[in-house]
């Protein structure tokens, strides 16, 4: 955990997306399985196979595609199999030491986006459409989500463990819900709902920790609400805007480009020169990006379909391992579970894998999910 905790750390770093983040992050990695040399497991070999083959396939790219290819996006992709197989070889203290991890970078980059919503303050918060959303130390408000629906799984699996009071726990699950809400993203607020729900289900002696914790989230959300105080027209414009229906022509463009370059890609980090902005003098539209907002396409751009396939591979193993541990009645396992299946699912719709915290998050919480008795 000396190595995984300070990989986690680089999220406090404009979520670990820029070049130095990921050079951070990459470092860690390599001096972390240097250090303690670990043996990977054959039951393992589904996700870390997958994560070792993209990394494999973005090195060549980025050897092949000298210039302007990014070194430090390629690095991160080499880095995360490298703390997949640290985690591995240390499951038990990786099934009690994740969550407390996770929840204490949860708490901490939630308030950091709640306090640049009240302060409307970039790049913890962001103005998109009239509508101020919280984006935390991830400067992006659909990773600030994710994290926050993930520590607040844990939040309430360690309760369940009795290594949670709870006071703590509803405070916690209070912030990381009201930060939830005032990232103004749609699929948060479901996850939100649906994990608060999954608990009391599936954990009845939970209930009690959780019908407090519904009650500060709401009163919490509501304030986040009024901070943000969009205008009526600018928050049924977000409402209604189309998240995946926006994506199809960058989802289009990445695979015809991908399809004239297979082998090697254009380079890692290298997607904006398939999909440039408009020439100078021409508007921009509003539902212009500069990334795939897919995990396996922007592989397939960067590094070749090798790298997409090893990408669907680690992203069906996470599915694999964390869809059957929500069924479990055991706590600790759903909240890998949750992790594990959230990450893998948005990484068919977004580019949170960008983020190397996140992605680790996936792997990890995977490899966790997958031991019985979690």
């Amino acid at each position: 955990m000396v190595v995984l905790a300070p990989a986690f750390g680089v999220a406090l770093w404009h979520g670990g997306f820029t070049c130095s983040g990921q050079l951070a992050f990459a470092a860690i990695a390599i001096a972390g399985v240097a250090w303690f040399r670990p043996r990977p497991r054959l039951l393992d070999i589904a996700l870390v196979g997958g994560l070792a083959a993209a990394a494999l396939a973005n090195l060549a790219s980025l050897a092949w595609n000298r210039g302007d290819s990014s070194a430090a996006a390629a690095l991160a992709a080499v880095a995360l199999p490298l703390l997949a197989v640290l985690g591995a070889a240390a499951r038990p203290a990786l099934v009690r030491s994740l969550p407390l991890i996770v929840l204490a970078l949860g708490l901490a980059t939630a308030a950091a986006g709640l306090a640049g919503l009240a302060l409307r303050s970039p790049p913890l918060a962001e103005r998109i459409a009239g509508v101020w959303r919280a984006g935390g130390t991830f400067e992006y408000s659909p990773a600030l989500g994710l994290f926050c629906v993930c520590a607040l799984a844990f939040a309430l699996a360690l309760h369940a463990a009795g290594r949670l009071d709870r006071l703590t726990t509803v405070v916690s699950g209070a912030t990381l819900s009201a930060a939830a809400v005032a990232t103004f993203d749609r699929v948060t607020w479901l996850e939100t709902v649906v994990v608060l729900a999954l608990f009391a289900a599936r954990v009845p002696g939970l209930r009690r920790a959780i019908r407090p914790v519904v009650a500060a989230a709401a009163a919490c959300a509501l304030l986040a609400l009024a901070v943000s105080h969009p205008s009526g027209a600018a928050l049924e414009r977000h409402l209604r805007h189309g998240a995946l229906s926006t994506r199809t022509n960058v989802w289009h463009a990445a695979w015809h480009a991908a399809l004239k370059r297979p082998l090697l890609g254009y380079g890692p980090g290298r997607f904006r020169r398939i999909y440039a902005p408009p020439q100078p003098g021409f508007a921009v539209p509003a539902d212009h990006v500069t990334l795939a907002h897919d995990a396996v396409l922007e592989q397939a751009v960067g590094a070749g379909l090798i790298a997409a396939a090893g990408s669907a591979l680690a992203l069906l193993a996470m599915l694999a391992a964390g869809v059957p541990a929500l069924c479990s009645r055991d706590p600790g396992r759903i909240a890998f579970g949750v992790s594990a299946a959230a990450v893998a699912l948005s990484g068919l719709y977004d580019f949170t894998w960008s983020f190397p915290p996140l992605a680790l998050l996936g792997a990890l919480a995977a490899l966790a999910a997958g031991l019985e008795g979690t």
